[in-house]
Order: C-alpha cells, then structure tokens, then sequence
C-alpha cells in the first residue's frame, strides 16, 4: 500500500510537470515575438500564425490521442508524445533567418503541438481515475497552478534566457530538456489506474478492469448528448479564444503602451512584468476558483462550478476592456486591470474542467477531454492570435510604437466580446449541470465491470467522499 501511494505521488508531480512545461512551451514565444518577427521579416498577421498552426495541429492530435487515451496504455502514450515535443522544441531554434525558412519554422511549431496534445488529454484523465470529488477537485487545482507558472517561466525563459544568449534562439534551448528528464521519470514512476477506478473503488477494490470502451463515433454521439459538456466547452472556448490572444499580443502591446507614453521600454521589462503578473494573478485565481466552487456546490448552490466560471468571465471581459482603454493613459492603470483579469480567467481552470469529470462516465473521458480541447482551441486560440493580428493590421501598417500600441490595444477588444459570450454558455449550462451529472451517476450504478473476467454489477452508483479522504491520508501516513 505504502509502495502505491509512493507512485501515486509521484504520478502527480509528473502530471504537474507536463503541465507546466506545456504552458512554457506556449507562452515562450511571446517574451521573443519582436525578435522572431525581425528575424523571419514577419507582419504581424504572419506572427499570428505562428500560434494558429501550433494549435490546429495540437486540436488535431488531440482527438487522435483522446481516441487512444480511452484504449491504450495512457504511460506510453504520454512518454512518447513527450519525446516529440522535445525534438522538435528543440530543433526550431536551429531554423535560419530570412522569409525562405519562415514555413520549416512553422512546420516545427505544428510538430510540437503533437507532443503537447498527447499529456495535454491524457494527465487530467488520469487524476479523474486517481481521486474522487473534494480531493479530485485539490489534486486538479495543484495541476493547473502549472497554467500560470509555466506561463511566467516560459516569458522569464523567452526574455532573460534570449537576452543572457544574446539570440532568440536559446529561448527555446531550456524546456527540451526538461521534457526528456519528465519523460523518463514519468514512464519509470507513474501510474496507469484503470479508468474508473476511483468512482467505484468503494465496491470492486481489486483488479478491476474497468469500463469497456465503445466505438468512437459512438462516444462522441453520447457526450454531445449532455448539454451541460456541449455549453461548457463552448465557454472553455471562449476563454482560451481571450488567453490565446493575451499570451501572443498583450507582452508586445504593452511595451508599444510604455514605449510611447514613457520613450523607453524593454522587452525583457515587459515580459518581467506580465509574467510576475500570471504567475500571481493566475495562482490566486486557480485556488480561488477551485476553492470557491468546491465551498459553493457543497454549501449553498450545486451548480457552484457553473456560477464561478460565469463570473470568472464576466469580470476578466470587464477588466480586460478598462486595461485596453484607459490603459492609454497610465501603464499603471493598465497593468492593475491586467493583474484583475488574468485573476479572473484562471477562476475557471479547476471547476471546467471538474464540470467534465463529474458530467461525462470513465471510459468516455479522454474522448471527452480531447473533443473540449479540440473545439476549445479551434474556436479559440487557434483563430485569435491571427484575427488580432490582421485587425491590428487592418487599422495601421505604421510601425511607429504609438501607432502598434493603437492598433493592438483596439484589435484586442474583441476578446471583451467573447468573455461575455462565454459568460452566457456558462450561465445556460448552470441550468442543466444537476441533472447531466445525476445521469452519469445512474450510468456507473447500471454499468456492468469486469474483475477477472467476469461481470460484476456495480451495486451503489454513488460516488464516495470517504474513499480520496481515506486515500490521502494513507498518503500522508506513508
């Protein structure tokens, strides 16, 4: 037992690890964006691309990988999607200068988003076949803390990294090789539970197989059959369409703001900030987020998870919008509203996610986890880094820093828009999220397991507190 908790530890520090080397990776670019644009003569537009083929072909992955997560062994997959991310991470920054090598770049930004897609999918599915409810909704808060710090390490990397090498090109040098170290570590180390171990742990506690998975077509017909998954991955749309355009756009339109209001800015000033600014801001809002949601569904309302990601939208597309326009007239001002609505978006990372985990049966949840992120990042990050651009392009082809401090600043409006379009997804999957997860409760209580080959009927559908209680504190013990 003691021996089983040790891996069990130990899968989620790997977990967490893969997570926040997923989110330096993403974030890195920007701390080094003007650099790559003078290095390749890119428009803004082109920059923007970047971003958009890196997550067509993560979303595309990741439906491959959900596909395989529900089948396979989840430790491999995750070893070698590492290993890929890691090569070709690593083989980008060798990509020469000039517009002729402008497309290998890009090839090499797409391959890693393979990489990334395969733990990107698989580590929460994983956890949500570790533990159940208050402890599952702590151990997935731990694991998105990685969201915010790996954004703020990927800008540190990005600026302090490039500038020490005197080349953007080391910015890309550092991750890599944690990626490979994380990649032995985890395929020595992890666990690989079988998936719906843990809602059912309380009556079949020895070799359980789990539930046996059906044909994909059919488990795509099933999920978009709950109307809580369909609007809130829609809203989880919405809020990586804002992160994506804010992690690409907002280090160079601050130092554009600072450069013309002050006449003096640096990249690395700018990228120290915003990443001071994540990492807290992003930190707060994801414990403050988990721990809200958690004491409101228990306390005062079940669709506690609901409620707070529809505020957590609300509030960032309000003050995101006073950063953008009154930003013109204080940087202060600007990087105050800047802290309150990275805040405000990371609210939502733990309960979306737990929306999923409690809405969706065991043996559909890769599937489910892959679909969320495929359309979250087609409608979202996969489009709004390039729309930004070509609007801010759109509006001024001056490169002078009053008139790219404009044009962003006003480009990135878009984002306060679809903050509040996600608000409402959230507000319309409140209504319906009671009674989708009480159907995915009455699923597991009718479906049928094996343990050592023979069928067993799960005898009480309901899914037990006392079991990740008990669990953590053997844990603790051992």
């Amino acid at each position: 037992m003691a021996e089983n908790n040790k891996r069990i530890i130990c899968t989620v520090i790997s977990l967490t690890l893969m997570n926040l080397l997923n989110n330096m990776d993403r974030v890195t670019i920007s701390g080094v964006l003007p650099d790559i644009k003078k290095a390749f003569s890119l428009n803004n537009t082109q920059a923007g691309l970047i971003q958009t083929v890196f997550v067509i072909s993560y979303l595309i992955s990741a439906l491959i990988y959900g596909f395989l997560g529900d089948r396979y062994n989840r430790k491999i997959l995750m070893f070698t999607g590492l290993i890929i991310w890691s090569s070709v991470t690593f083989a980008s920054s060798f990509v020469a200068d000039g517009y002729q090598h402008y497309w290998l770049f890009l090839v090499l930004r797409g391959c890693s988003g393979i990489g990334e897609a395969s733990y990107g999918i698989i580590a929460p599915t994983i956890i949500a076949d570790l533990f159940t409810n208050r402890m599952r909704s702590l151990v997935l808060a731990i694991y998105y803390l990685a969201v915010p710090i790996g954004g703020a390490l990927g800008l540190y990397i990005g600026t302090f990294v490039a500038m020490a090498a005197k080349t953007w090109r080391a910015a890309f040098w550092v991750s890599p090789g944690l990626g490979i170290l994380t990649a032995v570590f985890s395929i020595l180390f992890n666990e690989n539970p079988p998936r719906g171990k843990a809602e059912v742990e309380s009556n079949v506690t020895q070799d359980w197989h789990g539930f046996e998975a059906t044909t994909w077509i059919s488990d795509i017909k099933a999920i978009l059959k709950t109307p809580t998954y369909v609007l809130s991955s829609l809203g989880y749309a919405c809020q990586f369409f804002t992160l994506g355009a804010l992690a690409f756009w907002i280090v160079s339109a601050l130092y554009y703001l600072q450069l013309s209001l002050t006449g003096y800015a640096t990249l690395s000033q700018t990228g120290l900030y915003f990443g001071i600014i994540l990492c807290f801001g992003g930190i707060a809002g994801v414990l403050t987020g988990a721990g809200a949601a958690s004491y409101l569904k228990e306390n005062v309302i079940k669709e506690g998870d609901a409620i707070v990601c529809a505020v957590g939208m609300a509030t960032s597309g309000i003050s995101l919008y006073l950063c953008l326009v009154f930003g013109e007239f204080s940087i202060v001002i600007a990087w105050v509203f800047v802290f309150m609505g990275c805040f405000a978006i990371f609210l939502l990372t733990t309960p979306i996610t737990d929306i999923l985990l409690y809405t969706i049966p065991p043996a559909r949840r890769s599937t489910a986890e892959a679909f969320q992120i495929a359309v979250g990042h087609l409608l979202g990050d996969a489009a709004s880094p390039y729309i930004v651009g070509a609007i801010s392009d759109a509006i001024t082809i001056n490169k002078s820093p009053v008139a790219q401090s404009y044009a962003l600043r006003y480009s990135l409006l878009i984002c306060t828009f679809v903050c509040m379009l996600g608000c409402g997804f959230h507000l319309f999957a409140s209504l319906t999220l009671v009674n989708d997860r009480e159907k995915m409760l009455r699923l597991i209580g009718d479906n049928d397991v094996l343990v050592d080959d023979q069928q067993v009927v799960s005898e009480n559908s309901d899914i037990l507190q006392e079991v990740s209680t008990n669990k953590l504190v053997d844990i603790i013990i051992c």
